[in-house]
C-alpha cells in the first residue's frame, strides 16, 4: 500500500519545508520514496532537496496546482495523486506551500466531501496522512486555528499528525500544554521537530547545509551530525 504524506500549514515559515527536508534525509537512500514540491510561491523544497535531484534516479518533483487566478485546480490535485500512485514509489511526501495549504480544507467543503476523498483513497488502495506543523509565538493562533479547522473537517477519517516546531515554542510551555490536551481529545498523533539552535555553531552548519540543498554526507561536524540524526529520528 502506498502512503501519501501531506505536509501542510497555512502560516508561512511554520516549518513545513524543514519537516520535508528531514524526511528526505531519512529516506535519502530509499529509492521507494518520492518528494513533491507543491509550493508554487517559494519552491523551498526544490532547493533544499537538491541532493535528491542529483541522484541517478530522480525522486524530486515540482508541480504547480494553481490556476491563473491562483486557486487550486481541484481536479488537478486528484490527477497528481493518481499519477504518483501509478509510479514505483511506496511513500510520497508532498510539501504544500502556505497558499496551497490554506485552500486545501475548502477542497473538502466546497468541491468534494471528506467522504468522497476517503473513497478516492480507497480507490487508489493508498493511505493519506496529514502532517500539520505547529508554530509558537505570534504564529500560534493562526496555526492552531488551521489545525482545529482541519480536524473538524476530516472527522477522524484520516490520520493527522501534529508536529510541534520546538524552537518556536521556547518559553511558551503553556501553549504546548494546550496543544497536547487538544490532540488527546481529538485523538490525533503528536510529534516534535526542529530543536536546532541557530545561535550555535552546529545550528549554523545545519542551516547552511539546508540552504545549499546538501545531503547527509555534508555533515562533517560531529555535533551537527548528532543533532540532525536526532531530528531525523523524530519524523
Amino acid at each position: 500500500m502506498k502512503t501519501f504524506y501531506f505536509n501542510i500549514q497555512s502560516k508561512g515559515g511554520s516549518g513545513k519545508s524543514m519537516l520535508t527536508y528531514l524526511q528526505a534525509l531519512k529516506h535519502e537512500k530509499n529509492e521507494k520514496s518520492a518528494f513533491v514540491d507543491l509550493d508554487s510561491s517559494t519552491q523551498t523544497s526544490t532547493r533544499q532537496l537538491h541532493f535528491l535531484a542529483r541522484q541517478e534516479t530522480n525522486r524530486l518533483f515540482s508541480v504547480d496546482i494553481f490556476d491563473h487566478l491562483k486557486k487550486i485546480e481541484r481536479e488537478k490535485l486528484y490527477d497528481i495523486l493518481q499519477a504518483f500512485n501509478s509510479q514505483p514509489f511506496e511513500e510520497i511526501y508532498i510539501d504544500f506551500g502556505a497558499p496551497e495549504s490554506e485552500q486545501l480544507p475548502s477542497l473538502f467543503s466546497l468541491d468534494f466531501t471528506i467522504e468522497e476523498f476517503k473513497e478516492f483513497e480507497k480507490e487508489l488502495k493508498a493511505k493519506f496522512v496529514f502532517n500539520v506543523i505547529m508554530s509558537g509565538g505570534t504564529s500560534y493562533a493562526s496555526t492552531f486555528h488551521y489545525l482545529k479547522n482541519l480536524v473538524s473537517i476530516v472527522k477522524g477519517k484520516f490520520e493527522i499528525v501534529m508536529y510541534l516546531n520546538e524552537l518556536t515554542f521556547l518559553n511558551y510551555h503553556l501553549l504546548i500544554d494546550e496543544l497536547e490536551e487538544f490532540s488527546r481529545k481529538a485523538k490525533i498523533k503528536r510529534a516534535r521537530l526542529s530543536d536546532i539552535h541557530i545561535d550555535r555553531n552546529s545550528g549554523q552548519i545545519i542551516t547552511e547545509n539546508i540552504r545549499n540543498g546538501t545531503g547527509f554526507s555534508a555533515y562533517k561536524s560531529f555535533a551537527a551530525k548528532t543533532i540532525i540524526k536526532r531530528e531525523i529520528a523524530k519524523v
